[in-house]
């Protein structure tokens, strides 16, 4: 047995922790330095009782101070690498604002910047989002949310006045959940809307539309009708109507792909509508692998704060949680999850940066991001079992980590419709999904890879959603633990070791959840079960002591979740506010 212990206080545990952090960072530490700092100099104490609308207000307030500290809106969404770490860091240290990141930066400016041609109306635009303007994207409608390449709200052109007029024909077109429903906060906005000329449906494009002015003026033609408060993740979601709203042709986001002539006649590089649905919502790509990486940053902090109490709440006999089997095993086993989960999301967000996406990326995207959050959801259940009712509080950041990866699951591509999409991409081309031979990380490995290469090459284009969603997730897996053993072979000892064994022991967790397949294809028996089963426990035992290590490499310190009462001294959290003695001071 490994006793990485001993191994780590005979080398140098700062060293190692370095090679830790720059693995969890993808060696862009200085950059999320930069985001961490402007996040912790935005976010305040939790506060109880505060209402919806409240924190919503106070998401918006944290945006304008992060912002005052990173640099202009247009600034911040050109620089892919520090989106990404502002995406984290929020979602670390202030949930209230990570929900409003995507739609402002890679939405509504990423959008402006990638498919504008510089035109007076999106430069106004840019320069509104630059003064204080929150970015809103309109693209999901009430009856088209998932299928929204069907979606309803028209934009006619007019070729006489060259503008176009967006309208919603019909109910089921009105755009439905948008963060537009606050009045005090200015939106600029873009409008998902299909482009009518001449009579014919010329497919999806996006319009820059500034919805509400500094003082609660609505665009004319505009009605936004507040929608219920959600459970979880306060915004200010609302339902639009559009009656003949008027918009110039500069406001038009065409791609580099399409235009009108001095005639007034339409036309189009790409040919096909689905196309031009696909270019001009490239950028939803960069906002599902950013909000599923920031899911990813609160589950790391979840498991920071885990362990952080574990290490100091007392059970019987006063015996630390962290000494408990019960509680350190499964803990040891969410680390090498969100090990894992990091190094695909960090080669996703790499893929990402600086580059158009190829048709590739863009698939391994679609299947990234139920597997990234879908991680995050996972850790961030058993630390919020494990912190008891500790982790039901608010200041303990649990219950808000969850709320967001809730919303992550659905926003931008719901998770399970992605799978399908994933599985289907790869079923009718199993070569997509880049996995590399079964040989190159051990058996382990290659048994998860074997799974995803047989299930792939048994579908087809018109594969049934089911077997869909089973492929995506198999593969997903594979490229997972892949992704994570690329990263132990690039690392020194003795973060070698540790992110070797993290990488095992989730490729062997993830095989033995799908025994009974891999049992009834004839690639495993009950003795090699068996192995794998002790092999599974007996990585977590060794891992279990360097669980502090391996947390602190995320970052997460009491400075940055000062409200959190289980960052450190707990029992002194709750009673300094008291101001009670021992014994009872008397009169």
């Amino acid at each position: 047995m490994n006793d990485f212990v001993s191994t780590l206080e005979s080398a140098d545990r700062a060293a190692a922790l370095r090679v830790l952090r720059d693995t969890v960072f993808a060696g862009q530490w200085p950059v999320h330095q930069r985001a961490r700092a402007a996040v912790a100099a935005a976010v305040g104490p939790v506060e109880s009782g505060q209402s919806h609308a409240d924190r919503n207000r106070d998401g918006y307030r944290q945006l304008r101070t992060a912002l005052d500290a990173l640099g202009s809106s247009s600034a911040v969404a050109a620089d892919t690498p520090l989106v990404f770490a502002l995406f984290d860091w929020a979602a670390a240290a202030a949930p209230d604002m990570f929900p409003l990141l995507s739609g402002h930066f890679t939405l509504t400016v990423g959008a402006i910047q990638r498919l504008g041609e510089g035109t007076a109306e999106q430069e106004q635009a840019l320069e509104a989002l630059d003064g204080g303007h929150a970015g809103v994207l309109l693209l999901t409608e009430l009856g088209y949310g998932s299928n929204v390449v069907e979606m309803r709200t028209e934009a006619r052109w007019d070729a006489d006045r060259r503008t176009f007029t967006l309208h919603t024909p019909e109910p089921v077109a009105c755009k439905f959940m948008p963060n537009v429903g606050e009045e005090t906060t200015p939106k600029t906005t873009v409008v998902a809307a299909r482009l009518i000329a001449d009579g014919r449906d010329e497919g999806v494009f996006l319009f820059v539309l500034p919805l509400r002015s500094t003082a609660d003026t609505l665009a004319p033609g505009v009605s936004v009708h507040r929608l219920p408060d959600k459970g979880f993740c306060p915004m200010d979601n609302a339902m639009i109507r559009f009656d003949n709203v008027v918009v110039p042709e500069g406001a038009w986001l065409r791609g580099g792909i399409a235009h009108f002539d001095e005639e007034g006649t339409f036309h189009c590089e790409a040919p096909d509508l689905k196309n031009r649905f696909v270019r001009s919502t490239e950028q939803l790509q960069i906002g599902r692998i950013a909000l599923a990486a920031g899911s990813l940053a609160a589950a790391r902090a979840a498991a920071w704060l885990t362990v952080r109490y574990a290490s100091q709440r007392p059970t019987s006999h006063q015996v630390p949680m962290l000494e408990r089997d019960n509680v350190v095993l499964p803990l040891a086993r969410a680390t090498a999850r969100l090990y894992a989960a990091t190094a695909l999301g960090n080669t996703l967000r790499v893929a990402l940066t600086g580059q158009e996406p190829s048709p590739q990326t863009l698939a391994l995207g679609m299947l990234a991001k139920p597997l990234l959050s879908g991680a995050a959801l996972n850790v961030l259940q058993e630390c919020r079992e494990r912190l008891g009712a500790q982790g039901m509080f608010r200041a303990n950041m649990i219950a808000d980590y969850l709320g967001i990866t809730q919303a992550v699951i659905t926003a931008e591509g719901d998770n399970q419709v992605l799978e399908i999409a994933a599985g289907r991409a790869l079923a009718a081309d199993p070569t997509a999904s880049v996995l590399p031979a079964e040989d190159s990380h051990g058996p382990t490995w290659g048994l998860l890879a074997r799974r995803a290469h047989a299930l792939a090459g048994t579908g087809s284009s018109r594969t049934g959603g089911y077997e869909a969603v089973r492929i995506a997730r198999t593969t997903g897996a594979a490229l997972a633990g892949h992704a994570l053993h690329e990263e132990a072979d690039r690392a020194p000892r003795p973060a070698k070791e540790l992110l070797g064994a993290l990488a095992d022991l989730y490729c062997t967790e993830q095989v033995l959840d799908h025994a009974a397949w891999y049992t009834a294809h004839g690639h495993l028996d009950a003795p090699r079960t068996r192995e794998l089963l002790d092999r599974r426990d007996q990585l977590a035992t060794e891992l279990a002591p360097a669980l502090p290590l391996l947390t602190d490499a995320f970052e997460v310190t009491p400075d940055l979740l000062r409200s959190a009462p289980v960052v450190d001294d707990y029992q002194d959290a709750y009673l300094r506010p008291t101001g009670w003695t021992w014994p009872p001071a008397k009169d």
